[in-house]
């Protein structure tokens, strides 16, 4: 039973300046999305990774009407492989350099003092859902999967095991995914990836365990570029 459904997904494949020089320059980008009503704190948006941007406003119309326990309330979370570095800790990582090795000694001193401290909580792939269960208030069962397309399939398959083993009373899953960036780009080029990225995300509030349907991305990455897990979790819904 799927109690509410909400997304932030791109339309369409633009081109954006900053990747214009790359292969394929283009990538489905999403507009906006408007974070008021979804933040508690206005200054908490700085530290949101474009990902989290994303997720709140989707989890948030997927909670829409939602009148339960907030501890009974499990989470799941699929996201991409780990946000990159956009050149945030260059200058860290220079003052650590001695030579071309590490120096433990600046290590400990100018490399710490120069490293950006909201960096992790940009970065490290359990913060969208940490960001998304502080805004939204919810303290239940959780769990996160990174990677491809299939980590969409693991957070779904979570989530329905935590509601038949009766360990939360509902279930806000879902994927979010940027990689429009150019470090990310950076990246798919390194791991051969080829075609236009994307990013988006997508929730549902389940009420009971639903069953895995068979994959059903590929009409959706043509349409928008590569978005990852959350195509994979778009053909997860059932229709209807």
């Amino acid at each position: 039973m799927i109690l509410g459904l909400g997304f932030e997904l791109p339309i369409g494949l633009s081109e954006p300046v900053a990747l214009r020089h790359l292969p394929d320059p283009r990538a489905g980008v999403v507009a906006g999305p408007d974070l008021g009503p979804w933040l508690k704190r206005r200054k908490d948006a700085r530290l949101l990774p474009r990902a989290a941007e994303l997720a709140l406003p989707a989890a948030g119309v997927a909670m829409r009407g939602f009148t339960g326990n907030p501890e009974e309330l499990g989470i799941f979370v699929a996201v991409g492989r780990e946000p990159p570095d956009e050149g945030d800790a260059e200058a860290s990582l220079v003052a650590m350099g001695r030579g071309g090795e590490l120096d433990l000694k600046a290590l400990r001193g100018e490399g710490r003092a120069l490293y950006p401290p909201l960096l992790p909580l940009r970065t490290l792939p359990n913060m969208i859902l940490a960001h998304v269960a502080i805004q939204h208030g919810i303290r239940g069962e959780n769990a996160v999967f990174a990677g491809g397309a299939e980590a969409g399939h693991h957070a779904w398959e979570a989530a329905c095991a935590a509601l038949a083993e009766g360990r939360c009373d509902a279930a806000l899953v879902g994927a979010a995914l940027s990689a429009v960036d150019l470090a990310s780009a950076r990246d798919r080029l390194r791991l051969g990836r080829a075609g236009a990225p994307g990013e988006g995300a997508i929730f549902v509030l389940l009420g009971a365990p639903m069953p895995l349907p068979p994959h059903a991305e590929g009409e959706w990455a043509a349409r928008v570029g590569d978005v990852g897990p959350v195509g994979a979790f778009l053909g997860l819904i059932p229709p209807g």
